[in-house]
């Protein structure tokens, strides 16, 4: 029991460690050991984790159909948020390169989310912005919703909530408009205290979108209002 418990927590401190080496841009450290621990904990739920970190960093890098695969396999994992993130990640990676098979649109947008990742949001934002100038009808809602996190992150939850709301009425086909009306109603509803806004647009969503995984909770909170 000892020696698990040891063994895990070296694989902890590996992955740990493999975050800090891609933060700051050693990026073949990192791979090594989240390939380390992707090997020893197989089956773990942390072999899974390791697993989804090495696919984003290979997306991070241009290494798009490496990434895919990996995904693909993680999207039956035990667990439900490790599946979730690799469906999300692989959307992006499928829908992008489907509309522009040289992968440059999914470049820019891979290059953005690793300054995002790495904190550098000055680097990210002129990156975004090109996206959203001269991008595709797929590329342009990602890099908004990209701008509207970083928004509200910064706090500025009036200019997340126009961004997300954009994403709604430019891109409503987008498997990103439920996500974003939810974002957007979630701010209404918790940061800016607009109530009626708030619900209008959780109304929205069950109304559009009533197969989003997001409605069930949009139906509860539109009760609670």
């Amino acid at each position: 029991m000892e020696q698990t418990h040891d063994k895990n927590q070296v694989n902890h401190m590996k992955l740990k460690l493999a975050d800090i080496y891609l933060y700051i841009d050693e990026v073949w450290e990192a791979t090594l050991l989240y390939s380390q621990v992707d090997k020893a904990m197989k089956e773990a739920p942390m072999g899974h984790e390791a697993r989804f970190r090495n696919a984003r960093l290979r997306y991070f890098i241009g290494e798009f159909a490496w990434a895919e695969t990996q995904l693909n396999v993680l999207k039956a994992a035990t667990s439900k948020l490790i599946a979730n993130d690799a469906m999300s990640l692989s959307l992006v990676i499928s829908d992008n390169l489907e509309a522009d098979t040289s992968g440059t649109e999914l470049r820019r947008l891979a290059r953005a989310d690793f300054k995002i990742y790495q904190q550098k949001d000055d680097q990210a934002l002129p990156i975004l912005d090109s996206i959203i100038l001269d991008g595709n009808e797929i590329s342009k809602p990602h890099a908004l919703y990209r701008i509207a996190g970083i928004k509200e992150k910064n706090l500025n939850f009036l200019d997340a909530d126009s961004l997300y709301l954009q994403i709604v009425t430019d891109f409503p086909d987008s498997y990103m408009a439920d996500d974003a009306l939810m974002h957007a109603a979630l701010l209404e509803d918790q940061q800016l205290k607009n109530r009626e806004a708030a619900k209008q647009h959780y109304e929205q969503l069950i109304d559009q979108y009533p197969t989003s995984l997001y409605t069930a909770q949009a139906k509860k909170n539109y009760r609670k209002l």
